[in-house]
């Protein structure tokens, strides 16, 4: 959604009203069933976020929890449970009131939505700047273009400026980087530069190289620039073949790939760009959930990283 910068830090505060944060004793912990957990013999809600990281930590495939039975599903997860217990003492557990949302080892750093924000304004974005917000309870991307630097690519307008992602439940990690929107259908492009930067969830360096980072990602944007000028004069034979050949090697769903096919028709076109244009244009498809249409804008990004 466009909003202002105001507004999303308001939004972040509110959801994350009940979160806190506890280091559980393994010993407390007993699973009721996938979805359900007694910790110190209080039954919490295992979020769809939990649950995942839950069956990565005790090594069992949650695509296999998710076939069994309620009575099988404890039964496996205890039963890893308490084998989990001769290497380690305590997870590093994050709620949403009584709702398990994340679980991570003790190696695990906590950079969370409101702290990131509170850097941005003291970096110096003000309270109406216009940001371009994706937030759910997995996710938090906010694209801030920068209209002053705004350039022309033939008939189009695009906007440089930068992408800050994160998650707090370990979904990706915490990133700074170049962002593209284009004007005419409001499509957003995730671009990597020269410094753009990933810090997993395990210091606090990304904390403290923040500014440092944000400046050398703006800085260095015009990298990103020059390939899209590029990737309107190269040439592509069969785009959907090509798209074809993207989807596979992205690894997209089904869904996925029809949602850009669509989007290509709805602009079709033989060049390079034309073939970006569609990933980060089904990226505005609101019948796909919030992540998968932000890997569809950082996928436009990576197409586009292969122009020469």
């Amino acid at each position: 959604m466009k909003t202002t910068f105001d507004n999303a830090r308001q939004m972040v505060e509110a959801a994350a009203a009940n979160f806190h944060d506890e280091t559980v004793p393994l010993a407390e912990m007993s699973f009721l069933d996938l979805g359900s957990i007694s910790i110190a013999g209080r039954t919490h809600e295992i979020l769809p976020s939990a649950q995942w990281l839950f069956a990565n930590k005790l090594r069992v495939p949650h695509s296999y929890l998710e076939r069994c039975s309620y009575e099988l599903q404890a039964h496996n997860l205890n039963y890893w449970l308490e084998l989990e217990k001769g290497q380690r003492d305590t997870f590093f557990c994050r709620f949403d009131g009584l709702k398990v949302r994340a679980v991570f080892t003790d190696r695990y750093k906590v950079i969370d939505n409101r702290e990131i924000l509170r850097r941005m304004e003291a970096y110096g974005f003000k309270p109406d700047t216009e940001v371009h917000l994706n937030l759910n309870s997995s996710l938090m991307a906010v694209k801030v273009p920068d209209y002053e630097r705004m350039f022309e690519l033939g008939s189009d307008k695009m906007a440089p400026g930068i992408a800050v992602m994160n998650s707090e439940v370990g979904i990706l990690a915490f990133s700074i980087e170049a962002y593209f929107y284009r004007l005419v259908c409001t499509n957003g492009l995730i671009a990597k530069t020269q410094v753009s930067s990933k810090f997993r969830h395990v210091s606090l360096r990304a904390l403290d190289e923040f500014d440092t980072t944000l400046e050398q990602v703006i800085s260095e944007s015009r990298f990103g620039q020059n390939r899209l000028s590029a990737s309107t004069e190269r040439t592509v034979a069969d785009p959907a073949a090509t798209m074809e050949s993207f989807n596979r090697q992205f690894q997209l769903t089904r869904k996925e790939g029809e949602t850009v096919t669509r989007a290509w028709e709805i602009e079709p076109g033989n060049t390079m760009f034309s073939v970006i244009n569609a990933y980060t244009r089904a990226a505005q498809d609101h019948e796909l959930s919030g992540e998968e249409r932000h890997r569809l804008e950082r996928i436009g990004g990576q197409i586009l990283a292969l122009v020469k």
